[in-house]
């Protein structure tokens, strides 16, 4: 039986299914079930392997400063590689995501907002869904001869129409939606795609993140042999909420966390310095944060506290041994050397109370959250505003904000063509600049204003392309406004100097050159730089028709 046909088959039935991932580990694990043929792309044409991981903090990987965090697959690929430590996505998934996907910003390519909020309904660039007026990666890539592969969170549309196949993917396995279980569904249409179909989940869950990699390598298994270069999205959903606990994973026996989540900002800090990826000359954190100090606590709560940390500190390590598994099979297959692999967060960790959900569409569920049953797939928990603020340290607040915690991300390239391995580059990339650079290595044109018989927008990233070969000047100029928003919060970054608003905010401006961390707002002492930005943005927000609510 083919492994193609046991994939598909798995979708219908369970059993098969089952024999079926017990034949792909085995060749996942080993390689010896069969001769080992090539996955290798001609020499000037690289394989491309973007993981993008699910709400994790600035420092949550060892190579970054989370001493505490076990990752030493993720922390070998960024420490002989470039680290970027000024790296920005977006607020939350979808935009993110969308900016990853098109090269442009959220807005042009339909994610103004990911939320169904009625005041943006029915207003352009509001779509909810990564619109056509934009070409993807996938669909660029594969038009030149590249084979496709999607594997994790898509959340960039809803309706089965504007599923990933339909969007450039050759195949894909996919989380439609933006969020779910880890254990179990929690939503009540189906969640996932098998190359553009509808499938329910089994009986008997498999954890998502090992659920994401073995549909992934099952899709390199079929296509193993084949002289096209490939290009492959791994996008797990750990450690996103709920916090679910992996199946045999344990927590840490070094009592990490019992110092609770003041003493891991101090030693994350710490962990950041040593680990060179602090902005250079600054070394602390000012900003006062939004939690409940750790000492307030009484003992009940910090076991739940430790516990909600200690889970979230699994899911992460159990992303790494996954990663693992996805580089032993690329190894093992004659793939790697070949291969950059670009490894990005979607956005910063999200704070608020532990218990602060569920979102609006699982209301009617009913969740199990003692203490004793934390961890489990009838449990909900987020990781709670303390620990956000101190995996996202050094950076102020966390996801669902236009604050560097929420928007400026952990992110690294390993490619054996890399002429600095070992290097940090600070200067600032977005998650728009993705796009142009690979198409760059790959050595293909965008093909704006017109694609496959519809117009389409120019991108607005900028290629890094020559980062990776060793130039280490600046992508973006100092004078160049950067403009991203996404429901009624808004920020530009220009050089030195960002602009924000939150919602029902007023605006205020910060120099991230000596104040990354946002503590000192000089919307007030600097009223020309201010009202100069302010004119920028406008003029972007008429264009794109950002809306300010």
């Amino acid at each position: 039986m083919s492994i193609a046909l046991a994939g598909l088959m798995y979708f219908i039935s369970l059993v098969k299914y089952c024999s079926c991932m017990l034949v792909l580990l085995a060749l996942a694990a080993c390689g010896q079930n069969e001769p080992a043929e090539a996955l290798t792309a001609a020499p000037d044409r690289p394989n491309f392997v973007i993981i993008m991981t699910d709400d994790m903090g600035f420092t949550d990987f060892g190579a970054f400063g989370g001493r505490d965090m076990k990752t030493p697959n993720l922390d070998n690929l960024a420490l002989n590689g470039i680290r970027f430590t000024n790296f920005h996505g977006h607020l939350s998934c979808a935009p993110s995501r969308a900016m990853l996907m098109s090269g442009t910003g959220n807005h042009e390519a339909g994610l103004g907002t990911q939320r169904d909020i009625e005041r943006f309904r029915g207003e352009r660039n509001y779509e909810r869904y990564l619109v056509d007026r934009v070409a993807t990666l996938p669909e660029i890539l594969a038009d030149a001869g590249y084979r496709t592969y999607l594997a994790g969170k898509w959340g960039l549309g809803g309706p089965q129409a504007l599923d990933p196949t339909q969007r450039g993917f050759g195949k894909a396995f996919a989380l439609v939606p933006s969020g779910g279980g880890h254990l179990q569904a929690l939503f009540h249409e189906s969640r996932y795609t098998f190359n553009g179909k509808p499938v329910t989940e089994p009986e008997d869950p498999i954890y998502s993140t090992t659920l994401f990699t073995d549909q992934l390598i099952a899709f390199f298994e079929e296509d193993r042999g084949s002289d096209q270069p490939f290009f492959a999205l791994f996008a797990p959903t750990a450690p996103h909420w709920p916090l679910h606990m992996p199946p045999g994973m344990k927590v840490s026996d070094e009592a990490s966390y019992d110092g609770g989540y003041d003493k891991l900002r101090s030693l994350r800090l710490a962990g950041a310095a040593l680990a060179g990826v602090l902005p250079e000359g600054v070394n602390s954190n000012p900003y006062p944060s939004k939690a409940i100090p750790w000492d307030s606590l009484d003992t009940e709560e910090k076991a739940l506290q430790i516990k909600v940390m200690e889970i979230y500190a699994a899911m992460i390590g159990h992303l790494d041994q996954e990663v693992g598994r996805l580089l032993n099979y690329l190894q093992d297959m004659g793939a790697l050397e070949n291969t950059l692999i670009l490894v990005i967060n979607d956005n910063g960790a999200q704070g608020g109370p532990v218990f602060g959900g569920p979102p609006s569409y699982l209301k009617d569920r009913s969740f199990d959250n003692r203490p004793e049953n934390l961890g489990r797939g009838s449990s909900w928990a987020n990781m709670g505003q303390g620990w956000a603020d101190a995996v996202n340290a050094p950076f102020r607040d966390g996801k669902g904000t236009v604050y560097e915690g929420g928007v400026r991300v952990a992110a690294f390239a390993n490619w054996s063509k890399i002429e600095r391995p070992a290097a940090v580059y600070r200067q600032y990339l977005n998650n728009m600049d993705v796009l142009p650079s690979l198409l760059e290595l790959a050595g293909i044109d965008h093909p704006a204003p017109h694609f496959n018989d519809r117009d389409i927008l120019p991108v607005r990233g900028k290629s890094f392309a020559g980062v990776l070969r060793g130039d280490n000047s600046s992508v973006h100029a100092d004078d160049e406004a950067i403009t991203l928003s996404g429901a009624g919060k808004h920020f530009m970054q220009r050089g030195k100097w960002k602009l924000l608003k939150e919602l029902d905010a007023d605006w205020e401006l910060y120099d991230l050159a000596t104040d990354p961390y946002e503590s000192q707002n000089l919307a007030a002492a600097r009223p020309t730089v201010l009202q100069e930005m302010l004119v920028e943005f406008r003029l972007d927000a008429e264009r794109n028709n950002i809306l300010d609510r």
